[in-house]
């Protein structure tokens, strides 16, 4: 009797606090809402056999464009290098293209791109005079020439760097260095930076009123 009288009390308890009363609806409409994509294997064919009909009638041009060497963004990435959107206009103007002639011979041009560093800007000056010197123009081009072969895949792309440090014996400067003083001789000076600087002005201003006085 006792064991049924607590299953009784357990059965009609309300809930502990001021919850949602329960009222799921499980049974939905759910095939309004899914779409199968059936035709994924196909249109991956009729997508493969249009950029192989595209690379023919433009051919022996390239079907992709020359990028731009451009860093990440933000402070966690901008260690690694990628292909930008297009060339900026200084460099172009650097390498001595103009906007309309890059984009008739396979460069990319982004006009919105500022370079905000001397390295960026010469290492894609750099880049698009090694494709000027490479790139064939086919008006120019002689009868009695071999035809040009179409490059496919991307044009002039990054090396990657080897990331792997291989062991090799420790050097007799390596030895002698002092790491850690080295380090923390850094960090003083830049952190003195603006005490010695005022030491100097006083020291410059103290010896400019000692010479006044002589006179």
């Amino acid at each position: 009797p006792l064991c049924l009288l607590g299953q009784r009390a357990a059965a009609t308890m309300p809930l502990k606090r001021n919850n949602i009363v329960p009222n799921a609806h499980f049974k939905k409409d759910w095939q309004r809402f899914v779409r199968c994509y059936f035709n994924q294997p196909g249109k991956k064919k009729s997508r493969r056999i249009a950029r192989r009909k595209k690379n023919q009638e433009i051919a022996p041009r390239p079907p992709q464009l020359l990028r731009p060497v451009v860093r990440c963004m933000t402070f966690k990435y901008n260690t690694k290098v990628r292909l930008g959107r297009g060339f900026s206009l200084d460099e172009l103007k650097q390498a001595g293209i103009s906007r309309k002639a890059a984009l008739s011979m396979g460069i990319c041009v982004d006009h919105r791109r500022r370079n905000r560093s001397v390295e960026s800007l010469q290492l894609n000056v750099q880049r698009l005079n090694e494709y000027k010197s490479k790139v064939v123009d086919l008006k120019k081009q002689g009868a009695d020439q071999p035809p040009v072969q179409q490059l496919l895949g991307t044009i002039m792309p990054l090396q990657k760097p080897e990331l792997r440090v291989r062991a090799r014996a420790i050097t007799e400067e390596e030895k002698k260095a002092q790491v850690f003083k080295t380090m923390r001789v850094a960090r003083a000076d830049a952190r003195l930076v603006g005490a010695r600087k005022r030491r100097k002005e006083l020291a410059a201003a103290e010896a400019a009123i000692k010479k006044s006085k002589k006179k």
